[in-house]
């Protein structure tokens, strides 16, 4: 692979990271009306259903991008959860894995309630399974962010190799 094209690698990483801390920042802002049952409403819960699946969304972006860069093979019918299973898998003399298990573990569960959200378009939502999903989100957020800044850096001295 040429530089500049894991350059740009490393620029999509980055960028992806502003995109997931927007996301983040939108949570943290309004998770104490998730948090308070007589508050929240269908407005929150729509809210939050969008947060998740975003966040699922933008992470299954940089991973297919990392994906395309390093190895190019993902099978069509079920390429979402092949990609995850992958990246989670180093690959010697390659790339190194992009995911751990714990953190391959909460995007799967982010990634079955979005195909779940894309299929299921009425408005009854159930708050004991998104303030689950919460818990899989507020564990996800930093450990996702240490995990590409590592992936980052990685890639990184493949542009520099001494």
């Amino acid at each position: 692979m040429k530089k500049d094209e894991l350059l740009l690698l490393v620029g999509e990483i980055k960028n992806s990271q502003v995109v997931l801390g927007n996301i983040n920042s939108l949570y943290v802002s309004y998770n104490p009306m998730f948090v308070d049952e007589d508050k929240r409403d269908l407005r929150d819960a729509v809210l939050l259903t969008e947060i998740l699946c975003n966040t699922y969304t933008c992470l299954e972006t940089i991973l297919f991008r990392i994906s395309r860069a390093f190895e190019n093979h993902l099978d069509a019918q079920q390429w979402h959860k092949e990609l995850l299973g992958k990246m989670r898998i180093e690959i010697p003399g390659i790339r190194k894995a992009v995911l751990s298990h714990e953190s391959y573990l909460l995007l799967d569960e982010l990634r079955r309630f979005r195909h779940f959200k894309r299929y299921y378009f009425d408005f009854e939502y159930d708050w004991a399974k998104l303030n689950y999903l919460k818990i899989v989100y507020e564990k996800l957020v930093p450990l996702i962010h240490k995990e590409l800044d590592s992936y980052a850096d990685f890639v990184l001295k493949l542009t520099n190799p001494k």
